[in-house]
């Protein structure tokens, strides 16, 4: 009796398991923390929390983007829940209301066309390869020697196969010329869907992705499923303030992120982490393989044969998604309570306080601890990360030769502690807004030179000394002598330091002989045929400078860019 009474009970047992296991559970996972690269790429992070019965269940996991690369999938339970096994799926959601009829028709007419396109590609794919084939068929006939056809057989399977290349070229052309048709005709019906639905206000079909979770527990608990995987479609640039007060000199640099991202997932209310890391590309390191010379044997035929190779490359698709230019600065609530902290509000005069920087071997994060909406549609919003007073001195630029007005540049020294990463910067004195510069860290200088803009009331005049330059003969050679003349005039009401630049030509040739007369003083760089004056300019002052050269040549000869 107690046998069967204990096998009554394993038997219930078993069927409550089993009917707990075919009762899913659909819940909706929302993002916590978004991980985005430098470039182009992001780790999101999701969280679900799931009430379980005990026994195998299965558990359906939305709001998952179904743009992510499935292999970077990583899922954690808690310890008293064993995932079993999962897999990913994709489900387009369509309007519940189609008010218009021959929107389902125009679907119909896209698969069908879009079946189409697939066979045809097919069909070039293959005539393709035969035209490889026959290609590679006759440089083997036109280039090997051991052959023991005769030249004129070789001559008529040429023909033969010319005549099959041509062809093939052929239906390679009409195919592709067809398949283009076809998807010209797609386009005009994705967007006659478009307007249709924007005409009936009728949301745009959307694909979403799906967790599907197999899990087991003992007893019943309150599942917190951690999901976290890698999308491409996401990623930030950096963007720069540069604020110059001309009272105190004072240089504050504001860096900011352009964040923007096609998931398909709206960002709302997510904690930001912008890492300078970029995962695209790579880690493996590069290996130099031995580079071995051979003679090279021309074929029989090989002009015959030459650019084909050209003629024969497979077109490719580039699915880089640009950018759009328009920014839009990311809103806050600063009257909502962070979490965890019901008496902490955002100062947004202090946004550099909310920023934490992490620094690994390879590479830098900024953990920024405010929450933002980001919407998925590819737009650039403006993220602040942080803003520093750097000890910054000041000095003009002048390089007449190529620009007539000077350039007021700012030296920054230790600039490799600031975390920079190439990209443009906003320029604005004294509150106006002069334009925009480019920080380029990249450089392996010990000071950081970055250009603020033109300085007007820096006046500089470059001229040719006609009077100090002339022509002469001597045997059989020509010599010609430049001399050139700058002004520079300080029309501000305090003293500059100017750097000024010009420059004499190299000569690489042996029949051509260059000679710098005079320098005036100037610093000389041989190498790269430069000179440089370090000049001081006290408020309204003027000075001039002059160079000259020396070109010597046959005077059967002519000279290009000699001024």
């Amino acid at each position: 009796m107690q046998r069967l009474f204990f096998a009554a009970v394993l038997l219930i047992s078993s069927f409550i398991a089993s009917a707990q296991s075919r009762n899913p559970i659909t819940t909706n996972s929302q993002i916590t923390n978004v991980n985005v690269y430098y470039g182009y790429g992001a780790e999101l992070t999701h969280r679900a929390k799931v009430n379980l019965q005990s026994g195998q269940q299965e558990i359906t996991i939305n709001n998952i983007s179904a743009l992510l690369i499935e292999n970077t999938l990583q899922i954690g339970c808690p310890e008293n829940v064993v995932l079993l096994n999962y897999r990913f799926n994709t489900k387009t959601e369509t309007p519940t209301q189609i008010a218009n009829p021959l929107i389902k028709k125009m679907e119909d007419s896209i698969k069908a066309f879009n079946k189409q396109i697939n066979a045809n590609a097919q069909e070039s794919a293959v005539t393709a390869e035969m035209l490889d084939k026959t290609s590679k068929l006759v440089e083997n006939y036109s280039t090997t020697p051991e052959k023991t056809i005769n030249t004129t057989d070789i001559m008529k399977l040429i023909e033969y196969y010319n005549g099959k290349i041509q062809a093939y070229r052929t239906t390679i052309y009409s195919l592709k010329l067809k398949r283009e048709e076809w998807q010209e005709s797609v386009n005009e019906i994705n967007q006659r869907i478009y307007d249709t639905r924007q005409k009936e206000k009728l949301p745009p079909a959307k694909t979403i992705g799906q967790l599907i979770l197999q899990v087991m527990t003992k007893e019943e608990t309150t599942a917190d499923i951690g999901i976290s995987y890698y999308t491409q479609n996401a990623g930030w640039v950096p963007t720069y303030d540069m604020r110059v007060k001309s009272i105190d000199n004072s240089f504050k640099l504001g860096y900011k992120a352009s964040v923007s991202q096609t998931t398909g997932l709206d960002w709302k209310q997510v904690k930001l982490t912008l890492s300078t890391s970029n995962p695209n590309q790579g880690t493996t390191i590069p290996v130099l393989n031995p580079w071995n010379l051979q003679l090279y044997v021309p074929g029989v035929y090989k002009d015959m044969l030459r650019g084909r190779a050209a003629n024969m490359q497979a077109n490719t698709y580039n699915r880089a998604q640009s950018m759009k230019l328009e920014e839009v600065v990311v809103g806050y609530d600063t009257k909502k309570p962070m979490e965890n902290d019901d008496q902490k509000f955002v100062d947004p005069t202090n946004i550099s306080d909310y920023t934490t920087l992490n620094e690994s071997q390879l590479f830098t994060s900024f953990d920024i601890d405010l929450p933002y909406d980001i919407p998925t549609d590819g737009r650039s919003y403006s993220v602040a990360i942080k803003e520093e007073k750097i000890a910054a001195t000041y000095k003009h630029y002048a390089i007449p030769k190529l620009d007539k007005d000077a350039f007021l540049l700012a030296e920054i020294s230790n600039w490799e502690t600031l975390d920079l990463l190439p990209g443009e910067a906003n320029v604005i004195m004294d509150n106006v807004y002069l334009g925009k510069s480019f920080i380029d860290p990249n450089t392996t200088m010990d000071t950081l030179n970055i250009s603020l803009g033109r300085d007007k009331r820096i006046a500089v005049k470059r001229l040719l000394m006609k009077e100090y330059s002339k022509t002469k003969f001597i045997g059989a050679n020509k010599t010609e002598t430049f001399t050139y003349e700058i002004t520079v005039k300080n029309n501000k009401k305090e003293a500059v330091n100017l750097l000024l630049k010009d420059q004499y030509p190299l000569s690489t040739i042996k029949e051509i002989e260059v000679k710098l007369e005079d320098s005036d003083g100037a610093e000389v760089n041989e190498e790269l045929g430069s000179v440089n004056w370090k000049i001081t300019l006290k408020p309204g002052e003027s000075r001039k400078y002059r160079f000259s050269y020396k070109v010597s040549y046959p005077k059967d000869k002519k000279i290009a860019n000699l001024r």
